[in-house]
C-alpha cells in the first residue's frame, strides 16, 4: 500500500505545480534539445510508454530506463533529421547494476548546428553563425520486478553565435506494477535552474508525463504492450501520446505509435520503428515525421550488453 501512495503523490504532486516556471508562453522554455525523444523506443511510439520501458537507451529522458539495466550496457542514439539544418544529434548512455536492486546510469548529449543564417533587427542577411549545445547526467534509481524509482542530475550547456547559457535540472520518476498485465508511471523531467541568456530570464523546459500500460500476451512467445500518456512541457498544451509495440520472444520487435498536440496540430502524425537483440547487441530505429519541416526524424540506436 505505500509504494501505491508513493506512485500516486508523485503524480498528482507533480500536478500542483502553478507560478511563472511552470506556466510560459508558447516556445517560451531554452534547451528544448533535452524534451527532444532520443531512444528509437520512444520515438517510434510518439513518445508514449513512460510506464513501459524496455531499454537502457530510454535513459537519456526517462529515469526508470534505469531499471532495465540487469547488466552493464553502453551504446549511442543517432538522430537524422530531414529538411532541418542540423548537422548532429548524438546521446551516449552507460547503465549497470548495482548490488541485486539498484542502479546507475551515466548520459552525454551533444546537438550541432553550422552556418545558420544570420538576420538583423530589420530582416536584413548578415553573416551566418553557429550553434551548439551538450549536457551530462548522472542519475541513480531502484530496479524491483513490482515498484521503481529513479531520479538523476542534469547539466547541461547551449551557445548561440557567442551566447552561452547553462543549466542545472534534475529528474524524477516513480512507476508501480500492479501485475504482469498492467503497469503505470509518472515522471517529472529537466526541473530546474537556466542562467541568463543575454541579459533575459529563461526557463527550463519541465515536462510532466504520466502513463498506463497493458500487455496482451498471445502466446508463449508473442505479446503486444499498449500504452496511453499525457504529456505536458511548461510552455505547451497538454499532449496525448499513444504507442504500441509487438514483441517475439523479446528479440524482435515492432512499434508505432501516434501524438495527438492540440497546440500544433501539423506536428501530429504516426511514427513507426523496429528493434533487435541479437545476443548481447541491441539495435533500433524509428521514423517520426515532423510535417512543420517537410521532413521527419530517422532515429538509430546501437548499444552493447556485457
Amino acid at each position: 500500500m505505500i509504494k501505491r501512495l508513493l506512485a500516486f503523490a508523485l503524480a498528482a504532486g507533480s500536478l500542483a505545480f502553478a507560478g511563472e516556471y511552470w506556466n510560459v508562453d508558447p516556445g517560451g522554455t531554452t534547451m528544448k534539445f533535452l524534451s527532444m525523444h532520443v531512444s528509437p523506443r520512444t520515438a517510434a511510439m510518439s513518445g508514449a510508454g513512460v510506464a513501459d520501458v524496455a531499454r537502457a537507451s530510454e535513459v537519456s529522458r526517462n529515469p526508470l530506463a534505469m531499471s532495465t539495466a540487469e547488466i552493464p550496457e553502453f551504446g549511442i542514439n543517432q538522430i537524422i533529421m530531414d529538411g532541418a539544418a542540423l548537422d548532429k544529434f548524438t546521446s551516449a548512455y552507460f547503465a549497470f547494476p548495482v548490488a541485486k536492486s539498484f542502479a546507475a546510469a551515466a548520459t552525454v548529449d551533444f546537438l550541432g548546428y553550422d552556418e545558420i543564417e544570420g538576420r538583423d533587427e530589420e530582416g536584413m542577411k548578415t553573416a551566418d553563425y553557429g550553434a551548439y549545445a551538450w549536457s551530462v547526467q548522472a542519475g541513480f534509481g531502484s530496479r524491483d520486478r513490482v515498484f521503481n524509482w529513479a531520479g538523476s542530475f542534469r547539466f547541461a550547456s547551449q551557445t548561440i553565435d557567442d551566447a552561452t547559457a547553462f543549466a542545472f535540472l534534475g529528474n524524477v520518476g516513480g512507476s508501480f506494477r500492479v501485475n504482469r498485465y498492467f503497469a503505470f508511471a509518472a515522471t517529472l523531467t529537466n526541473a530546474g535552474y537556466v542562467t541568463e541568456y543575454e541579459d533575459e530570464d529563461e526557463y527550463a523546459p519541465m515536462a510532466l508525463q504520466a502513463g498506463v500500460t497493458g500487455v496482451v500476451p498471445f502466446s508463449e512467445k508473442w505479446a503486444l504492450h499498449l500504452s496511453a500518456d499525457a504529456y505536458r512541457r511548461a510552455d505547451t498544451d497538454p499532449q496525448w501520446l499513444f504507442g504500441g509495440e509487438l514483441s517475439y520472444a523479446e528479440a524482435l520487435m515492432f512499434r508505432a505509435g501516434y501524438a495527438v498536440r492540440t497546440q500544433n496540430g501539423t506536428e501530429n502524425g504516426i511514427s513507426c520503428g523496429l528493434g533487435v537483440l541479437i545476443g548481447l547487441i541491441v539495435f533500433d530505429y524509428a521514423y517520426e515525421p515532423r510535417p512543420a519541416f517537410e521532413g521527419g526524424n530517422h532515429y538509430l540506436a546501437l548499444g552493447l550488453r556485457f
